[in-house]
Order: C-alpha cells, then sequence, then structure tokens
C-alpha cells in the first residue's frame, strides 16, 4: 500500500489524508486493488469536487482552518473509493460493543502534540495500518480516542 507521506502524493494528501488513505486501505487488503499516486490523488480532488470531502471553506487558499479536508460525506467517499462500506454514524467509545465485526478506523489522539491522526485498527490498540507507514507519533505516544466504524454492504 501506498502511504500518505509518499512524495508522489497530493501534498494535502500527505498532511491531512489519514482518514482517506485508511478508508482506501480497505480496498487493497480485502479486495486486492493495488493503488498508485496518480490514482488516489485524483480520487481525492474528486471527492473535495463533489464534497464528501470539504475544500478551502474560507477561499485563503491553504487548508489548515477548522473543518477544512474533513470527510463530510462518507458514504459518498466509500462510494468513489468502490467499497462496499456504510458509515455507521457516530464517533463510537474505544470499547464500544458495535465495532465487533466492523472496520474499523480509529481516531488516536496524542496529548502532547495535541494531533489527532487516523488509522486503521481498533480501541484496543491494535494498528493493522497507519497510513503515515513505519508508526506515527501520534501512535507511539497516544492514545485512542474514538471509532468510525463501517459494516460491509454486501456489493
Amino acid at each position: 500500500m501506498i502511504y500518505q507521506t509518499d512524495p508522489a502524493m497530493d501534498p494535502r494528501i500527505q498532511h491531512y489524508g489519514c482518514y482517506f488513505m485508511s478508508l482506501a486501505f480497505y480496498r487493497e487488503k480485502y479486495m486486492g486493488h493495488t493503488w498508485g499516486a496518480k490514482e488516489l490523488n485524483a480520487l481525492w480532488q474528486d471527492a473535495i469536487d463533489e464534497g464528501a470531502i470539504s475544500g478551502d471553506l474560507n477561499h485563503d487558499g491553504d487548508f489548515d482552518d477548522a473543518a477544512q479536508l474533513d470527510i463530510v460525506h462518507p458514504n459518498a467517499l466509500c462510494e468513489l473509493l468502490g467499497l462496499p462500506l456504510r458509515y455507521i454514524d457516530g464517533h463510537f467509545k474505544p470499547d464500544a460493543p458495535e465495532a465487533s465485526g466492523k472496520y474499523s478506523i480509529a481516531a488516536w489522539y496524542n496529548p502532547n502534540t495535541k494531533f489527532t491522526h487516523f488509522v486503521v485498527g481498533s480501541g484496543t490498540g491494535i494498528v493493522l495500518f497507519d497510513p503515515i507507514g513505519g508508526g506515527s507519533r501520534t501512535v507511539r505516544e497516544g492514545h485512542v480516542e474514538s471509532l468510525r466504524l463501517y459494516e460491509r454492504t454486501g456489493v
């Protein structure tokens, strides 16, 4: 799997694309689709153009303001990525019983940096895929704050 930090990736993905890459991982891991940077970069831009990911909301030319480059329509993003997944609305506690048997994206929080980073994994701290590759500082120093859950649609 290509990582978000790969130099061929869109700079916005390199900095803000961990949730996006965690979703893309599903197709590679469970559906055998090998992603390339060009394909993921195009899908990222499509997701912004179609409103699945928020864009430059205040039109200041950067993407570092609150609510920018957030996944606002996760089911639309799943459709763009060709994933047979449906988002279960909510941010679940790390020990949520609802997580059993679901595709789980864990929001890790590092109290030292005040940074949140998304990885594929569980509330128990098991990381199946870190989009940064090699393990992030947020995972090393932080804890799972919440889970985003997806169920297979059977498509």
